[in-house]
């Protein structure tokens, strides 16, 4: 079968890497992969050059990429496959370096939603000029384009904070704005109160502590980061000095409106903010909302909003 000299081989795979920016430590000569289908190999870059079936499964060994088209080897053999075939054994970790859309499929029109700048992504193969990744645990599989990704996280300038009128501590006067607060289900107007990179604030009911927090994200409910390290020595005080899952009742206020909701304080997953000691995100629930993982409604953050709706009732 058709073979390449080593110099060339190395010089197509730099090329390739050197377009996304990726880590000096990924740029080996060579890739473990797998084939994630029956598949075929072809002795030339051509489906009409002699063939041979590849089961789901055969490992090999990525020598080069061209477009579609991959030189591997197995058994010291040369051949060349559909890139779209494989998968890497071993996965490239990289970040998105702007807000930038992971598709269902290599289109950009199939389904997509929004990754925020510096999400973290593992790269496991490619697909024409997209490269087929999965977030740290792997259960969430999509396309980004070749372009946004990148080896390290891209320098991004902290958008300015809207000013809020903070809620005021449990006293007399704090019934000037508890009289505002609403049920509101999550999937009938909720989610968009406080919208993606916005700043919004966190009354919570049991302390009277006021905390500053980003949305980051979230679909089914809404993934925030303290706004800054002050913030986060509030989030730990108010856990009691460690971070829990446990539901604590809140009053969300972004946007000119209140919204009784439920949190945890664990952090955990991916973040956007780098400067505010707390390394990952936590979660806000309303009326409705699920989880992201088991897609189902929390029992214990539906009483935890009931008893913030329920405080600002009385």
């Amino acid at each position: 079968m058709a073979r390449l000299t080593r110099k060339w081989v190395c010089a197509i795979l730099a090329a390739v890497l050197l377009a996304v920016a990726l880590a000096p430590c990924a740029m080996a000569a060579s890739y473990g992969a797998y084939f994630n289908c029956n598949s075929k190999v072809y002795a030339k870059a051509s489906s009409s050059s002699a063939s041979l079936n590849v089961k789901k499964g055969t490992s090999c060994t990525i020598l080069a990429v061209s477009g579609n088209w991959a030189l591997v080897k197995r058994s010291g053999v040369n051949a060349y496959c559909d890139v779209r075939d494989l998968t890497l054994s071993s996965r490239i970790k990289g970040y998105v370096q702007t807000d930038a859309k992971l598709y269902a499929s290599a289109s950009s029109s199939s389904k997509s939603m929004t990754l925020p700048v510096n999400t973290e992504v593992y790269i496991i193969g490619r697909a024409g000029d997209y490269w087929r990744v999965e977030n740290s645990s792997g259960a969430t599989v999509g396309y980004v384009r070749m372009s946004v990704v990148g080896g390290s996280k891209a320098a991004v300038k902290a958008p300015e904070k809207e000013p809020e009128k903070e809620p005021e501590k449990e006293t007399e006067s704090s019934g000037s704005w508890k009289d505002k607060v609403e049920l509101l289900d999550w999937y009938k107007g909720g989610s968009s109160v406080l919208a993606r990179g916005q700043y919004g604030k966190l009354y919570d009911v049991s302390t009277g502590t006021v905390i500053s927090v980003k949305r980051m994200g979230g679909t089914s409910h809404a993934d925030l980061e303290p706004a800054t390290a002050e913030d986060t020595a509030k989030l730990l005080k108010i856990s009691g000095g460690s971070f829990s899952w446990a539901s604590r009742a809140v009053i969300l206020y972004a946007n000119g409106r209140y919204v009784a909701a439920a949190i945890n304080t664990m952090p955990h997953g991916d973040q956007t903010l780098s400067d505010n000691n707390y390394d990952g995100q936590f979660c806000l629930h309303m009326v409705n909302s699920r989880t992201h993982g088991s897609d189902t409604i929390n029992e214990e953050h539906q009483k935890a909003i009931a008893k913030a709706y329920s405080w600002a009732a009385n």
